[in-house]
This record gives structure tokens, sequence and C-alpha cells, in this order.
């Protein structure tokens, strides 16, 4: 995989030259986005879907495999959504964040501890409207969510007022959840609005970048 090392809050990550290229306000000012890039909207998120192949981190390890695990966040039941499952992510702050690129290592390493290598494909791009309390308008939000890389998986370390609990997803656990033949109770997960169908989604872009073509073998 060809990328190009670039320093992002103090730490060498690598990024596919690809998205560079096809979206070069990656690293544009976080401040630009709204004035030049997207004046329609008023805030701009990221998330990051993390990938492993350690069977031992298989949420039913009774029968290890080495397929594709996505962690999974367990949101805080003092939280919104309280209790639904989610990968990583949240909002980027200008106070913090000099581009979309930073927020999205910050943003990984407060909610896991882990430091992002890569930044390998775009996943998936969501749009949403929320109003503002005392009938002030609303947000419009945009975020974009990226396959990456971290330095070590099996060291995932939560912000306790964030999330609860975390997993290693398999896609036949995300399908089950998606499509509702898993329950709660049963293992089943509940996920906010187009989650669920993101998750599937980046199993597919995990596929496309990781396994090897027919023509290699």
């Amino acid at each position: 995989m060809n990328t190009t090392p670039i320093t992002i809050n103090k730490k060498e990550v690598e990024i596919s030259p690809h998205l560079l290229s096809k979206y070069p306000f990656l690293l544009s000012p976080l401040s630009s986005l709204p004035t030049t890039h997207y004046p329609t909207y008023t805030d701009f998120g990221v998330g990051a879907y993390i990938f492993t192949t350690k069977p031992q981190l298989q949420q039913n390890n009774s029968n290890p495999t080495s397929k594709p695990l996505l962690l999974l966040l367990h949101r805080s039941p003092t939280d919104s959504y309280p209790l639904h499952w989610e990968s990583t992510g949240g909002g980027a702050d200008p106070s913090l964040d000099d581009t979309l690129l930073s927020a999205l290592c910050r943003e990984t390493v407060e909610e896991t501890g882990l430091q992002v290598t890569k930044v390998v494909d775009l996943v998936a791009v969501d749009e949403w409207r929320k109003a503002l309390p005392g009938g002030q308008g609303e947000k419009k939000v945009i975020k974009w969510g990226f396959l990456v890389e971290v330095e070590e998986t099996n060291s995932v370390k939560l912000n306790p007022e964030e999330h609860c609990a975390f997993r290693w997803a398999d896609e036949d656990e995300v399908r089950a959840a998606v499509t509702g033949s898993a329950t709660d109770g049963e293992g089943g997960m509940k996920f906010i609005g187009d989650q669920g169908r993101n998750l599937l989604r980046a199993f597919e872009v995990y596929r496309d970048w990781y396994t090897p073509s027919e023509d290699t073998c």
C-alpha cells in the first residue's frame, strides 16, 4: 500500500495518496471548511473504523478464526443514545484540531487510547440536522468515516464518560443486529441511525484493501 507520511498531532501518520488528491480539504485548516469548502454546514465530524484479525479478541472465542473484527464502543448509560453501539468518532473542534485528520486522530486516542498510524480509505459520509435548544435554529452536520490502522489493537482504554464497554465484532454479528435477527438479550446490538449500514460498508472496504486478489495468490 503506497502511502504519504504526514505529521499529525506530533505523530507521523500514513495517508493513502488517493484521499489527499480526491479530498484535499482533509488537510485544509478546519476554520476554512464552513467558509470555503462546505458553507452550508455548521459542524463537522469524523469517525474511525478499526479492525483486527487477532482471534483471541473475538466476542465468542470458543471457535476462534482469523476473520476481521471491527472495534465497537458501547455508549454510556448516562450519555445521549444510552447503551447503543458505535464506531469511534466525534466532532471536530476548532479550538483543538488544525484539520479534519487531526480531529480523527485526537478522537481515536480520546475514545480508545489507540494511536492512528494509517488513514486507509473513506468508508462513509453522513449528514444530518439537529435543532438547537430554545428555537435558536439548527446544526447542519456532515461527518466523514475512515478505515484506519492503529499501533496496537489489544490495548483499548475507554473514556468512561462516553463509553462503558467495547467489543470486537465480526461481520455476521453486525449483520444480525442490523437485520434484526439477533436480540439484545442474545448478544444483539442497537445502533444509531445509519451506523449499522456504515459498519457493514466498513467490512466491504476492509476486504477491498486487505483481501489478496486471485492474480496475486
